[in-house]
């Protein structure tokens, strides 16, 4: 079982990113995360991964650049995926209109 599949399990919405220390948007875009994991870590998880440290999972989801991120309901069902960097606010909109707006609709 990755950890995908385990953070799925919590039934939180999850957002998974697919980086590299070597790549520069990434490096940019860690930081952005970690805060919305903090943020929003009542409500939603956030899951940074190295595509190097992570070929497998990385190759079976088809990522070809980094960094990519891929947007989960509570049930593990993808919603979309975004290739390059996303600001702050990017994320708080995904999260708000897409991520927590499913949710609450499924309540």
């Amino acid at each position: 079982m990755s950890i995908i599949d385990e953070k799925i399990k919590e039934g939180k919405p999850l957002i998974v990113d697919f980086g590299s220390d070597t790549c520069a948007p990434c490096k940019m875009i860690k930081p952005v995360l970690e805060e919305i994991a903090e943020v929003y870590k009542d409500r939603l998880n956030v899951i940074i991964l190295d595509v190097y440290e992570n070929m497998e999972i990385a190759k079976e989801m088809g990522v070809m650049s980094v960094p990519t991120q891929f947007f989960y309901d509570s049930e593990g069902t993808v919603l979309g995926h975004h290739i390059g960097f996303i600001p702050k606010e990017g994320f708080d909109q995904i999260i708000s209109e897409h991520l927590l707006a499913a949710d609450s609709e499924k309540a």
